[in-house]
């Protein structure tokens, strides 16, 4: 299960990002200040996606074996 929320987590937290803004809209009635929480709250989760992303080694640099100059 851990392997699995590792694995897409991104995707998860874009599509939370996406929808939380338009969550927020429809519960404008309930508390008026929702859409900007909404908006905030789906601005922060692309910001942690985007994190998330920029320190994930690459699959490349993983694979490739040693250098010459690294032994």
């Amino acid at each position: 299960m851990l392997q699995w929320v590792k694995r897409y987590l991104v995707p998860i937290l874009c599509i939370i990002g996406v929808f939380s803004p338009i969550i927020g809209m429809s519960l404008i009635d309930t508390f008026y200040y929702s859409t900007v929480f909404g908006w905030i709250f789906g601005f922060c989760c692309f910001v942690i996606s985007y994190i998330i992303v920029s320190k994930r080694p690459d699959e490349e640099e993983t694979t490739s074996p040693p250098s010459a100059t690294e032994s």
